[in-house]
């Protein structure tokens, strides 16, 4: 049977490819481009140098390889909700040495609408390329850090992921350790207790740090004495 839906490296492609065997150099990818042909199926061709008709491009968020199958590579990127308005019908795999932006792989696609949110459809299209090589050892990764793509999805992992250990909150008292804290002979040591305030109360100097009535009035005779004793005269 023949197969309908390939993908495969272009000519560029192929030239990058030997490069970076011959120079040990990493082979770099940085995006998908996505196309709709024109409004026509397409056949991927190594001459290629770019898309029939490219409507989006797409940081790639993985890049696998297939255990069962050695040399094939899985590309990988989704399309938000708020993106689309095409039909896709082309693939294509931006990347390579010398400042990239070449296309280094080309795929046809089953024709696959992508609405807009606005037309009443809204949820996360990952998209996917697979591409047999020669040598998935220089195949590498170049992501855009100021990205960053979640899936609905990948959210909902991490909140099941989040919800589902034994303490999602460390920073937050347990209820165990309420229950503790509740039944302590004494749970506040940094404040009085009732027996600590009435010894302050029953003290005869609770605080020595002030001065009490009787230094008080020793000061105000004694500075009585000292104006009472000077002579004054008209100058």
């Amino acid at each position: 049977m023949t197969q309908t839906y390939y993908g495969l490296r272009t000519n560029i492609g192929l030239a990058e490819w030997d490069n970076a065997e011959a120079s040990g150099l990493m082979l770099p990818f940085t995006h998908i481009a996505i196309g709709d042909g024109n409004g026509n199926p397409i056949t991927p061709d190594p001459a290629m140098t770019a898309l029939v008709h490219e409507v989006h491009r797409l940081p790639i968020t993985s890049i696998t390889a297939n255990p069962e199958t050695p040399g094939l590579l899985k590309f990988e990127c989704v399309l938000i909700p708020t993106v689309g308005g095409w039909i896709i019908r082309e693939l294509g795999l931006i990347g390579g040495n010398g400042g990239g932006n070449k296309l280094l792989a080309v795929s046809n696609f089953p024709s696959t609408p992508k609405p807009l949110l606005g037309e009443g459809v809204g949820s996360d299209m990952r998209i996917t390329m697979n591409l047999i090589v020669s040598n998935t050892a220089v195949v590498q990764l170049i992501m855009d850090p100021t990205v960053v793509v979640a899936t609905q999805q990948a959210i909902a992992n991490a909140v099941a992921a989040h919800e589902a250990k034994a303490d999602p909150h460390p920073q937050y008292a347990s209820d165990a350790d309420l229950s503790a804290h509740i039944a302590a002979s004494n749970p506040h040591p940094q404040y009085a207790t009732d027996a600590d305030l009435a010894a302050h109360l029953a003290a005869s100097d609770p605080h020595p740090q002030y001065a009490t009535d009787a230094a008080l009035l020793a000061v105000a005779n004694s500075t009585s004495r000292l104006f009472g004793n000077r002579v004054w005269r008209n100058r």
